[in-house]
């Protein structure tokens, strides 16, 4: 039963403010005795996130806020945890987000697990949305700081499961110890409908991201620090739940509704990522609306069939889709071997998918880059 106004700006849904839903945040709110409120970075299906301030350690953190219902043997704390306590060494592990504390606050829709992350200026979604092109050293840069982070995971049996723009962290040092990357509050009053008993479960206002768009365009791509976020969709090799990616980026195999699959469903999610934020376009665009399950299906097996080959050998359709889109100055040789790179995690056979290991070998991550 609806509860409140419809709100339009790009938000949570107002009506997941209910008893095992979201927590009510309100800017300059305190939790944990320490951790203040600053300003709005993002929400998801399961939690809120928000920039504050640690007054104990005086610097800035991520607070992610999970609703209640999620917050209950949550697997993205355990995982953590794990990763927080294994293997130091791996030069993986500072591209993968940690964990700095954790906590849970009681609220009046319920007990709410709260994650304290650091900062992360943008996301993967916010560097492809302005359009900019990139040039080589870029897209290698971002590419092996990824694809280290994940072999960080699949050395400990982890698949990420949802490898998406959205779920790839992007800040730089200097970014991310200010509030200057946020732009001022926009306020959407929580409105009741008439008839309606208010309550506290929901805030008085909602605010939509106050993360600056293209606040990283000018950075310079050495200075960018890339890790890998939101670990609560993923799982242990061999343990087959069902992948949490987006259509767009299921493996052919779970298409085909597989039973059964593995890491390599993170190394074809890493393909369509690392193309989409090279061209700034995703691979496979599906259009979905008005469409049932099967004809879904069907358009992203179309698409697929018509830019990949099945034999693993590079597609010549394949490099003309990236040499149209990438800047003439990204070079015939780099898009050749970023089309090799690519075409070793985007096979449609699974057991020809390159591991991590072997494609952090590739000439595209460690050869020279032309011009």
């Amino acid at each position: 039963m609806r509860r409140f106004e419809r709100i339009h700006d790009i938000v949570e849904p107002v009506e997941g403010y209910r008893r095992g839903g979201y927590h009510p945040v309100h800017l300059h709110d305190i939790y944990n005795q320490r951790y203040e409120i600053i300003g709005k970075l993002s929400h998801g299906q399961f939690s809120t996130v928000w920039l504050a301030y640690d007054r104990l350690l005086q610097q800035h953190v991520a607070l992610k806020t999970l609703k209640a219902d999620a917050s209950k043997n949550n697997k993205e704390l355990s995982t953590l945890r794990h990763l927080s306590a294994t293997n130091p060494d791996h030069p993986g592990k500072r591209h993968v987000l940690e964990l700095l504390d954790y906590f849970e606050h009681d609220g009046p829709n319920g007990t709410h697990l709260c994650l304290v992350l650091p900062v992360m200026v943008s996301d993967g979604e916010g560097m492809t949305v302005n359009g900019k092109s990139h040039e080589a050293t870029y897209v290698r840069s971002i590419s092996k700081q990824i694809l280290l982070g994940l072999d960080f995971l699949h050395t400990l049996s982890i698949v990420h499961c949802d490898l998406q723009p959205a779920n790839i962290m992007v800040s730089t040092e200097a970014a991310a110890h200010s509030e200057t990357f946020l732009q001022p509050p926009e306020f959407n009053p929580a409105r009741w409908l008439k008839g309606m008993t208010a309550d506290e479960s929901a805030p008085n206002y909602l605010i939509a991201t106050q993360r600056r768009r293209g606040q990283l365009d000018s950075a310079d791509w050495s200075e960018l620090s890339v890790k890998i976020g939101d670990l609560g969709g993923g799982g242990r090799e061999g343990n087959h739940r069902k992948s949490v990616a987006p259509t767009a980026l299921r493996v052919p195999e779970l298409i085909h509704q597989n039973k059964t699959w593995n890491a390599s469903i993170d190394a074809w999610a890493l393909g369509c990522l690392i193309c989409e934020l090279a061209t700034n376009e995703p691979l496979f665009p599906l259009g979905i609306f008005g469409l049932s399950a099967e004809q879904i299906d069907h358009e992203h097996l179309s698409l697929i069939g018509g830019l990949l080959d099945g034999d693993g050998q590079i597609n010549e359709t394949f490099v003309k889709h990236l040499t149209d889109r990438l800047p003439p100055d990204f070079g015939a040789e780099n898009i050749q071997h970023l089309a090799s790179f690519l075409g070793l995690m985007l096979q449609q056979d699974p057991l020809k998918r390159m591991s991590t290991v072997e494609l952090l070998k590739h000439p595209f991550l460690v050869g020279d880059i032309e011009g």
